[in-house]
């Protein structure tokens, strides 16, 4: 939050377009690129965590496959973030089709983003024996979805430039404006993944105590088992 807000303040005094710090490839893209690898080594750690269980599947899902999914989710992400796959898919597939790069009937870009948002939702749904199991932390995963959903929702509605155009005659204001909305929405974006962060931290610790009593009642009902036996 401080970070954004310097980066704000110094656009203003510089008496510069916030998108020098906030544009694609600019420092926060480069800061969000570091909070998704953060995310990403986070999930690592909780799949390795929980590879340690001792918990019998019976042909459910393994429950450390959803941390490794995640893991390798939010590092596509973070390359992702400074190389624009979206964009170039967005590219891509306006040029297959045909499609006028100032056509109002298909803005690609923040739906490609939302699509992501949809994958992951999917994944969660499919391990969700797993994933209740962090309901401590599920607040803060509600507070990063409602911004993440707020990102998108201001990268859908205004992804034509002309947006404001009825608001603003001159064109300087009217792209000052543009650039100081698609930082609102690039804010969203680096504090959901502040909370995203956050909600890891806990399923860490979470994922610890979980492992360490699943490993402890397989151990007992081991010695139970040879003891019958004996």
């Amino acid at each position: 939050m401080l970070f954004i807000g310097a980066m704000m303040i110094r656009a203003i005094l510089n008496q510069k377009t916030p998108m020098r710090y906030f544009g694609e490839t600019g420092i926060i893209s480069w800061f969000s690129c570091l909070q998704l690898l953060i995310l990403a080594g986070l999930a690592w750690k909780i799949y390795r965590i929980r590879k340690l269980s001792q918990v019998e599947t019976k042909g459910k899902h393994a429950p450390q496959t959803l941390w490794k999914l995640i893991a390798i989710g939010f590092f596509f992400l973070a390359v992702d973030e400074i190389v624009q796959i979206h964009e170039a898919t967005d590219f891509l597939i306006h040029w297959v089709f045909q499609i006028p790069d100032n056509s109002k009937f298909l803005q690609l870009d923040g739906l490609i983003v939302a699509g992501y948002s949809a994958i992951g939702a999917y994944i969660l749904y499919s391990f969700w024996d797993e994933f209740k199991q962090y309901r401590s932390a599920f607040y803060l995963f509600i507070i990063g979805f409602a911004l993440k959903a707020t990102m998108v929702l201001i990268d859908v509605s205004t992804d034509d430039q002309t947006v404001f155009s009825s608001w603003f005659t001159d064109p300087k204001s009217h792209k000052l404006m543009y650039d100081w909305v698609q930082t609102v929405e690039e804010s969203f974006k680096i504090l959901a993944e502040g909370a995203f962060i956050a909600a890891f931290l806990v399923c860490v610790q979470i994922a610890k105590r979980m492992t360490r009593a699943e490993i402890t009642n397989y151990s007992r009902n081991q010695e139970t088992g040879d003891r019958r036996q004996n």
